[in-house]
């Protein structure tokens, strides 16, 4: 795991009045999940990403993070996140009796990721910087000792 520093919370309500630009598009609901998101994990937001089968768009970036890459890797990025969203459809035929799927969250050495599907090829992604996992760390911990 790597120490990342930890997000500055202070300043919400300025911070999302920044990027209102980018989240004017974006209705109130998901910029108050996002809003929420930041304020109630203990994980720091990197990214936060709507996308369908044909389109993407970036909610949310921490400077920070928007910083340390190139557009094109960027880009290449955001649409590993999205190819990776749209394989875990809500609804899988073997699987009817589990129900809806709610969330994926991959655990990644540095971050997490997580997608919402709200729809048929349809969802949300959400980067955050990896925390602690009681289960995913005590997993990894057994895997490496075999």
């Amino acid at each position: 795991m790597v120490d990342t520093p930890q997000e500055p919370r202070e300043n919400l309500d300025e911070e999302l009045d920044e990027i209102s630009d980018e989240l004017r598009d974006v209705n109130d609901d998901i910029r108050d999940l996002i809003s929420q998101l930041r304020e109630q994990t203990d994980a720091p937001l990197r990214l936060a990403v709507r996308f369908t089968a044909d389109d993407s768009k970036v909610l949310f970036i921490r400077e920070d993070v928007r910083e340390q890459y190139t557009d094109d890797e960027l880009e290449e990025r955001i649409e590993t996140i999205v190819m990776k969203g749209l394989g875990d459809p809500p609804r899988e035929r073997p699987l009817f009796d589990f129900g809806t799927l709610d969330a994926t969250i991959r655990w990644y050495e540095n971050v997490q990721v997580a997608h919402f599907p709200y729809r048929e090829w349809s969802g949300l992604a959400f980067v955050f910087d990896r925390r602690e996992s009681p289960v995913v760390d005590l997993a990894k911990r057994y895997l490496q000792d075999e």
